[in-house]
């Protein structure tokens, strides 16, 4: 069993999360990017993004309520789809946080995580104290690497249904 081939899709109130790669946009990744939200990643140009996300299993967070469903949010795993997942990239725009969308974005990736029998460990890296909060309590995430002042980014990470040790 790995991570569905098949777009997954999941709807709440006049928002969509989906695994759709089609319905991805480019230049809404890369705006967010350029942003201070975002401070961990910069725009790349569109070929490296296109490539990026075509070896990524990515999550879009769409606003329905508007007439060309706008791109609100993202998120990817760098993954094997069986063994291995690195969450990176997740972010809400700013005007649509506050309303639970980011831990509903959580929801969704651990929703396709959770099952997989041979997933040994999902990590990634935050240097959000909001966030690490978040991905502890939905995720069930711990602290694999602290910064050594204490303040700066930590690496978290949860083994699988398939971790040996």
């Amino acid at each position: 069993m790995s991570l569905p081939s098949d777009p997954a899709t999941w709807s709440r109130d006049h928002f969509v999360i989906s695994t759709d790669r089609s319905l991805l946009s480019l230049d809404a990744i890369n705006d967010a990017f350029a942003q201070d939200f975002c401070y961990w990643s910069q725009p790349f140009p569109k070929d490296i993004l296109q490539k990026i996300v075509n070896r990524s299993f990515c999550f879009g967070v769409y606003d329905t309520s508007l007439p060309r469903h706008k791109q609100i949010g993202f998120a990817r795993l760098v993954t094997d789809d069986v063994t291995f997942a690195y969450l990176t990239d997740l972010y809400v725009l700013p005007d649509y946080q506050g309303r639970g969308l980011g831990g509903w974005l959580i929801d969704a990736i651990d929703e396709l995580l959770c099952p997989l029998p041979h997933l040994r460990w999902t990590m990634l890296r935050t240097a959000s104290p909001k966030s690490k909060a978040s991905y502890q309590k939905k995720m069930d995430m711990h602290v694999l690497a602290p910064d050594p002042s204490g303040a700066g980014p930590v690496v978290m990470g949860r083994k699988g249904k398939g971790g040996m040790a």
